[in-house]
């Protein structure tokens, strides 16, 4: 199944013109919340170009790592003229150089992301938190690429780092539309082929699916070095569960099957259980070292993602 999927990622026809696409997504005010802001990742990465973020590969410049002993070869103004007098041995100095993110958005389009009902649709609003994002990272001279994650139609942006990129990355985004099921953690395995060099993978979903194979799945993700971001979205009613009277509830699913229920009557039963659900995956994304926020649609996004970078960055620097 998962080579099915790699080999099935296609292009999708968008339903706006190039030029609608970033007037569409792009909100103003997000960026102007956000874009003084930094997107880094907690992880090693791979690479040599100049940028923000820590490299695997041994340099001659940026941040100092480790001496080694002077071999023939080496250039002289590397040697450490201080434990030379010290040891009377010539010492070379090496440095971990920073280098280019490469960060994957990976997009939700399970049935489940249409819901809307007080607020814009859940995938409506993971568009925008992606391409603010996208933007985001761009900014930063990082490469960024897109997955839209869809059993009938999955698609694949390639990382790039040229500012023309993000109007391929944009046009992706507004042409994902919503499928009626999709198993979320087999879809995530089936782009992991597609991951070529260490670095961030931010999932953006309100997370409907089997804990067990999305936790999997992610673990996966991180063990190959990549750091790991869960955005989840939900909507307030999702959340609150503030039906009043007798209701209809039809699944978004591939089922379509349709429940009619006293609200009142479920609602305890409900939260309960919801509220595990949420407790649950929290622990999960945490334990194996991602990060978690939780989102709802009738939320800010300028408030939350700014709030949600500056803690990150607050964490990054403690650690460092």
């Amino acid at each position: 199944m998962i080579s099915f999927l790699k080999s099935t990622f296609r292009k999708p026809q968008p339903s706006q013109t190039a030029n609608e696409a970033p007037r569409a997504l792009l909100d103003a005010e997000v960026m102007n919340q956000i874009g003084h802001l930094e997107l880094l990742s907690r992880t090693v990465v791979d690479g040599l170009l100049a940028g923000k973020h820590r490299s695997s590969t041994r340099g001659g410049c940026c941040e100092f790592a480790e001496h080694r002993q002077y071999a023939p070869g080496d250039e002289i103004r590397q040697i450490d003229w201080q434990v030379y007098a010290r040891n009377d041995r010539y010492f070379i100095r090496q440095f971990e150089e920073e280098t280019n993110l490469h960060g994957i958005l990976a997009l939700d389009t399970s049935g489940s992301m249409r819901f809307g009902l007080s607020t814009p649709a859940k995938l409506d609003y993971a568009k925008q938190l992606a391409a603010c994002l996208g933007r985001l990272l761009l900014k930063q001279r990082d490469a960024v690429g897109a997955a839209i994650l869809n059993d009938q139609n999955p698609y694949f942006v390639p990382p790039r780092q040229h500012a023309a990129h993000l109007q391929a990355l944009l046009s992706a985004l507004q042409a994902a539309e919503a499928s009626n099921a999709g198993d979320l953690g087999l879809q995530i395995r089936g782009c992991l082929p597609r991951f070529k060099r260490r670095g961030l993978f931010i999932l953006c979903s309100d997370c409907f699916t089997n804990l067990d194979e999305l936790s999997g799945a992610l673990r996966v993700v991180r063990s190959r070095g990549h750091d790991v971001v869960v955005l989840q979205i939900l909507a307030p009613e999702e959340v609150h569960f503030e039906f009043r009277h007798w209701s209809s509830f039809r699944s978004l699913e591939s089922s379509g099957q349709t429940m009619h229920l006293d609200p009142a009557a479920i609602r305890s039963a409900y939260l309960k259980r919801f509220e595990s659900f949420l407790a649950d995956l929290e622990e999960r994304v945490v334990g194996l070292g991602g990060d978690y926020l939780r989102m709802t649609t009738d939320q800010n996004l300028a408030d939350v993602l700014g709030w949600f970078l500056r803690m990150r960055m607050a964490r990054n620097k403690r650690r460092s």
